[in-house]
């Protein structure tokens, strides 16, 4: 019997080791076929780089010599140009000197022209035309350098256009002295780099092969086929190519890998680079290597077929070990797969089988021997928030109180990794209703738990970021509406002070109301500021003066126990942006801190000039690198809670009590630093204060604006004055105020009806002072409709919300300026002095 059991086993080893030879043997000669092709397509490619490269390398040098012998040629006809003038020219006649220095050109390819420069840099003889009177060149680089260095010799300028024919070209020149050895001219000679280009475009260098002259620092010269707009242009790469074996760049001119060879013109500062594109040069040994690949495969293809014939009867007879094999493979496939680990617990006996894959998920080695359910509970580095859940929903499952297991739970990882295993399972019961066997099987879903914390945290941006919108909304509204009612009362204020005694009590009274409508007014261009509806000034402003002069009115309003240190050194930088806006930023910022301050402490104020270097995320906003103006503003007082830190930049959050604070303040600053391209950072420690770093990023230098005294208000000369407004209450405030500056005012309560009157007699107004904002027509339509009766007429634009869209709609419609309400009584005088002229 055992001798009959021996022999299936022997036959199956001998198939098993025909089947291994046959396909070994097979193998073996296609890989050598294969092999073979290979290398000779290597060799292949190695002879077509190594020949490109020769031939290029030939070229560059052939050309580069050349070259140099054209700048030998002209560098002698300078010479000799300056040993002429300085004996032999002299004695001839200035007029007929023009005519020598083209005879002597003649010939001298590739020069264009000869000049001949006093020591002024005035032109005074050249080959080709007419000197050009008062043609200075003092300027110019090949000037200075020849005469700055006497030893200079021959000197090559940058690609420049000339300013005689507007030509691109080189200039070479040399110093001329006089007899004393002083500096007593330049003698130049035109390289046209139109004349080399065609000295280049005569050499035959193939198909997609490119001559480029560049400069030592890689500025290009002449590049023949030419590119437009890229002469003058430095390419680094091109100068400083690689030289020897498989010498590549990517053409930084046309994007293109190119092979390439540079040599170096003799005597002279220039490089000449001949390149060709790799795909042109590699096309023979693509085409080469593709039929050798198409032989090689039918061959291997061929060669598969009968081994695949030979090895048929062989597979047949062990297909029935095969396909079990392929079976189980497969089901180790599709665990692996699914990414899944696995568990089979005996529940009565307590014996637990688990995958490899289940061992990794829960944090253990996969070859860990498996003891029972509960030892391996142990072993698991389970979160200790986790662990009760997971043996709770175990416990209802087996006992019968759940129909499924289904938890999440937390395992830590050796790395010090945390990560989220979903685990799902189902237990089987005996007759008895006892839990027999429980199956189940867990997932890695740690991704989809950040994923989803990430999706929340931007839906938590997107409601913030709504919120905001809606707020800044109504803000702007209610704000702008307030506008007219500020700019009555500031408007007849102003004229009932004009109207009272200085010392009476009425004056006292009106001063009260004036005082607390220009705090009204000062909480408007907060609410502006804070919905975007403001207009602010884009333009460069000295960053250190603003906060000088903000620290100066600070200062006096100190109260007692606080101590100010500032150091301010930013010097001349300048951001883009309103002065106003930076104001309020820092008095804004002082402010909090000083009212942080209960019983006293220091008020720190810093501003310096940094660089930043690399990209960084701030408490609100990110910096890219580059340079940057940084205001810090830092307190010793109380500190900003933790829980309050998140929300301090929201509208109308307040730490203060009732009546101390609008809320407005940090967010105010937060939406001008934002605006200005800025970012903020702010650090806090409860009980020992809070720091303020306000990061914006210089656009240049502007020196301190001097600030100059109001003076006497200008006044009018009888000039008629269309007011418009739909207000009735404004109307008249401004028809009082112009008409005591000297104008003749004439008001309108309705557009419509003030273009009807200027339709009547154009001639009759000499100043259009209208409201944006009006059912009718709008201010901006009635400007353009003025226009075009009357296009040299004045107009004044007055908006409560002086947006940008507003400011562009009266810029195209001819608006000579825009006025944000409410109006001063000196804003209206000023603006009309300006717009009727000098003599207001």
């Amino acid at each position: 019997m055992s001798s009959t059991n021996d022999q299936p086993a022997s036959a199956a080893i001998r198939f098993n080791r025909l089947q291994m030879g046959v396909v070994v043997v097979g193998v073996l000669l296609m890989c050598a076929f294969a092999g073979s092709s290979a290398y000779d397509a290597w060799r292949s490619y190695r002879y077509s780089i190594a020949a490109t490269e020769r031939e290029l390398g030939n070229l560059a040098n052939a050309l580069a010599e050349q070259t140099a012998w054209s700048l030998e040629a002209v560098d002698l006809l300078l010479l000799d140009t300056v040993r002429w003038y300085r004996t032999e020219g002299q004695g001839i006649p200035p007029e007929a000197r023009d005519a020598a220095l083209a005879a002597r050109s003649t010939g001298v390819q590739p020069v264009r022209q000869v000049t001949i420069m006093d020591a002024e840099g005035n032109q005074l003889y050249r080959s080709r035309g007419f000197s050009i009177p008062n043609h200075n060149v003092a300027d110019r680089s090949y000037f200075v350098a020849q005469k700055d260095d006497p030893s200079r010799g021959m000197f090559m300028s940058e690609p420049l256009t000339t300013r005689s024919e507007g030509r691109t070209a080189v200039i070479l020149s040399r110093r001329i002295d006089d007899a004393e050895g002083h500096f007593a001219g330049v003698v130049t000679a035109n390289m046209d780099l139109e004349d080399l280009n065609e000295f280049y475009r005569a050499a035959k260098v193939g198909a997609e092969s490119h001559i480029a002259l560049l400069r030592d620092d890689g500025t290009l010269l002449v590049r023949s086929p030419g590119v437009p707009n890229v002469v003058g242009h430095k390419f680094p790469v091109l100068a400083a190519a690689p030289v020897g074996a498989d010498a590549r760049v990517v053409n930084p001119i046309d994007g293109r890998e190119d092979f390439i060879a540079v040599a170096p013109v003799r005597n002279a500062p220039l490089r000449l680079a001949v390149t060709r594109d790799a795909q042109v040069a590699l096309r023979p040994w693509r085409d080469e290597t593709i039929r050798v690949a198409l032989r090689t495969l039918i061959v291997v293809v061929l060669g598969a077929m009968l081994l695949a014939l030979l090895l048929r009867q062989i597979k047949r007879v062990a297909s029935s070990q095969r396909a079990l094999r392929e079976s189980e493979e497969r089901y180790a496939l599709a665990m692996e797969g699914a990414n899944e680990g696995h568990w089979d617990w005996d529940v009565p006996a307590d014996r637990l089988f688990l995958s490899p894959r289940m061992k990794v998920l829960d944090g253990q080695s996969a070859d860990s021997a498996v003891g029972t359910g509960s030892e391996w509970m142990s072993r698991i580095a389970m979160h200790e928030e986790d662990r009760p859940r997971v043996e709770a929903a175990m416990q209802d499952h087996l006992a019968g109180r759940a129909p499924r297991f289904e938890c999440e739970y937390r395992v830590h990882y050796p790395n010090g990794e945390w990560h989220w295993l979903l685990a799902r399972g189902r237990c089987s019961f005996d007759v008895t209703g006892k839990p027999s066997r429980f199956v189940g099987s867990a997932m890695d879903i740690t991704e989809q738990k950040q994923a989803q914390l990430e999706k929340e945290r931007l839906e938590a941006q997107l409601r913030q970021s709504q919120k905001m919108e809606a707020i800044g909304t109504l803000a702007g509204g209610i704000a702008h509406d307030f506008n007219n009612v500020l700019g009555a009362i500031l408007g007849y204020g102003e004229l009932a002070i004009q109207h009272s005694a200085g010392n009476s009590a009425l004056r006292r009274y009106l001063d009260n109301v004036m005082h607390a409508a220009e705090r009204a007014k000062l909480l408007v261009e907060r609410i502006l500021g804070f919905s975007r509806s403001g207009l602010g000034d884009q333009v460069l402003v000295n960053v250190q003066s603003v906060v000088s002069e903000t620290l100066e009115l600070l200062a006096g309003s100190l109260p007692t126990g606080i101590r100010l240190e500032t150091k301010l050194a930013a010097g001349d930088a300048a951001v883009i942006g309103d002065p106003t806006y930076l104001h309020q930023v820092t008095m804004n910022l002082c402010t909090n801190a000083v009212q942080a301050m209960e019983r006293g402490g220091v008020l720190g104020v810093t501003l310096a000039r940094v660089q930043s270097t690399q990209a960084r995320t701030l408490t609100r906003g990110a910096l890219v690198p580059g340079e940057y103006v940084r205001l810090t503003v830092a307190d010793t007082g109380s500190g900003i809670p933790p829980e309050a830190m998140e929300r301090i930049f929201d509208p109308f959050f307040t730490t203060k009590n009732v009546g101390e604070g609008t809320g407005l303040g940090l967010s105010l600053v937060h939406g001008i630093v934002a605006d200005l391209g800025g970012a903020i950072d702010v650090s806090s420690k409860p009980g020992e204060g809070a720091c303020f770093e306000i990061w914006l990023p210089v656009a240049g230098e502007t020196v301190a604006a001097s600030s100059e005294a109001a003076g006497v208000l200008p006044r009018g000369n009888g000039e008629t004055l269309m007011i418009v407004d739909d207000e009735p209450q404004l109307v008249e405030l401004a028809e009082e105020v112009v008409a005591r500056l000297g104008y003749e005012p004439v008001g309108f309560v309705s557009s419509t009806a003030a273009l009807q009157a200027f339709l009547v007699d154009p001639q009759r107004f000499d100043v259009v002072l209208t409201d944006e904002m009006m059912p009718d027509l709008a201010g901006t339509e009635l400007a353009r409709e003025i226009r075009v009766l009357r296009p040299s007429i004045p107009i004044l634009l007055m908006s409560g919300r002086a947006v940008p869209s507003v400011v562009d709609r009266a810029a195209e419609v001819g608006v000579d300026e825009v006025l944000r309400k409410p109006l001063h009584r000196r804003e209206i005088a000023e603006s009309l002095a300006r717009v009727l002229g000098p003599s207001h």
